[in-house]
């Protein structure tokens, strides 16, 4: 007689929001709970490092060689001003994304909760792929005067990248939860706490 399969899939949580909404923050706080998280942040900067047949591509349809920090700063320039070419650059990297997140959930079967960062969340409809989504919200101000100081940016080049983005009100109305983080860094934690609490009734 076959044993019937009792594994249980991690949950998997979404967290999203803008730039420079503290997203960061957040992430840092399921990390000290030891809850796992996989940053496609950082598997972007990977893929532009080791993926050549998507670099080739890329570099195919902008015209210049895209190896170095310089080249990489070329193209986000390009992208946060330019929606057209923001979308094919999208469409033409998150597969490879996507793929990669498949492979490292793969690896963290075993964990009751994965997270998955990611800024672009809606705008890749993977929402879908998430039992929840939680998205860091803050005010249009708070979050201009963050990124301008953060990333030493003039107030309109700010407001590029932050138009660049689906609008944050509009995430938190999507989301399962929205995580205000107009206040403190605990009061942000003691949200998140919250959340954790109401998925282990």
């Amino acid at each position: 007689m076959s044993v019937p399969d009792v594994s249980i899939k991690p949950i998997i949580i979404g967290l999203t929001g803008g730039i420079a909404s503290g997203k960061s923050t957040a992430l840092l706080h399921f990390k000290k709970l030891n809850i796992p998280v996989i940053d496609s942040d950082q598997i972007v900067r990977n893929l532009w490092q080791s993926n050549n047949d998507m670099i080739q591509k890329a570099e195919s349809h902008f015209g210049f060689t895209i190896h170095t920090a310089d080249d990489r700063k070329k193209l986000s320039e390009i992208i946060f001003k330019d929606q057209k070419e923001r979308e094919f650059l999208n469409k033409l990297v998150h597969p490879y994304v996507f793929k990669q997140i498949e492979i490292e959930k793969k690896f963290l079967k075993s964990s009751p909760i994965i997270v998955i960062d990611m800024p672009l969340l809606y705008e890749v409809s993977y929402q879908k792929k998430c039992d929840h989504v939680l998205v860091v919200y803050v005010d249009l101000k708070t979050q201009l005067r963050r990124l301008m100081r953060r990333s030493h940016l003039t107030k309109s080049d700010a407001l590029n990248r932050i138009n660049a983005q689906m609008p944050l009100e509009e995430k938190a109305k999507l989301a399962d939860v929205a995580l205000d983080n107009n206040k403190t860094m605990g009061n942000l934690n003691k949200q998140i706490d919250a959340f954790l609490g109401g998925l282990k009734k």
